[in-house]
Formats: structure tokens, sequence, C-alpha cells
């Protein structure tokens, strides 16, 4: 129950992800962070998390270190297409499932969660960069032109 005036914590998200208002922020926004910053921020876009953000960077061949002002509209307009498929397909295959929700949603992820395993698109081994409280999975040669990101945790092991 919500005292008078109280909008309540939904007030504070961003658009719904797979709306009008979410595909113009992502084709003019000039916000400088990280796209996948970007996507997990439920109070700029709502309905994304680490796991689909990996998918939707790599469905567009977006490095995880991509800025979103930084973007050309072709870059941008490939950013929606991959939100768009990545979430369609996703509640596709939510809607199917039966027998109550699984322990953990997103079983179906393409990259998330993945390093180590060969690329769907080209084969080569997926990579992450683990950060303080999470990790993101990427392909070298599709998203990074073959720069392999350092990674912090491994940094740290190394020296």
């Amino acid at each position: 129950m919500l005292a008078p005036g109280d909008d309540g914590p939904l007030a504070k998200l961003g658009p719904e992800v797979l709306s009008e208002e979410a595909d113009t922020f992502l084709m003019t926004g000039s916000d400088n962070r990280r796209v996948h910053t970007i996507l997990r921020d439920q109070r700029t876009i709502a309905g994304v998390g680490r796991g689909y953000s990996d998918d939707i960077l790599h469905r567009a061949q977006l490095s995880p270190t991509s800025q979103l002002a930084k973007l050309d509209e072709e870059r941008r307009s490939a950013l929606v297409a991959a939100v768009r498929d990545i979430l369609s397909d996703a509640l596709e295959v939510e809607r199917r499932r039966t027998g109550g929700l699984p322990t953990k949603i997103g079983d179906h992820f393409v990259v998330h969660n993945r390093s180590g395993e060969p690329c769907p698109r080209c084969g080569t081994d997926l990579r992450r960069v683990s950060y303080e409280d999470y990790e993101v999975t990427y392909c070298p040669d599709c998203q990074t032109g073959g720069k392999v990101l350092a990674d912090r945790r491994l940094s740290r092991l190394l020296r």
C-alpha cells in the first residue's frame, strides 16, 4: 500500500524496452555511458538484465565498451533491431514454458555465461570481462575486431 502522493518504485523505471520511447532513446540519445550499462539500468530502459544485454550486443555486433553517444545511425539501428529480436525471441520461449517458473529464467542465452564456448556466429572462443559484481560475455572477433578486452580479475592474478 502506498502513502498518498507516493507513486511507488515503478514510477522510477524508464520506458519499457519494447516501446517506441525506448527505440527513440536508443536512436537519438546522447548518453555517454556504455550501451551495456544503459540496457541494465532499469531507470533508463526497463526490462533488460545482464544476460540479455550480452546477447543484444552480440547480435548487434557491438563491443561491450561501446558508448551510445558515439554510435552512428547504422549501429544504432542494429542495436534497436537486436533489442527487438532478442527480447521477442525470449518472450516467445518464456510463453511456451510450462510447469511454473524455473529457478533461473534465460536458460536460452546465446552468449551470456558461455565464456570459453565457441561463438555461434564465427566459432571463436567467447570471452568474459569480470567487474565487481557482474560479468560481460562477448566474442572478440564479432564484437571487438579481434581485441581481447582486459579482465580486471584475471589481470590481478597475473601481477
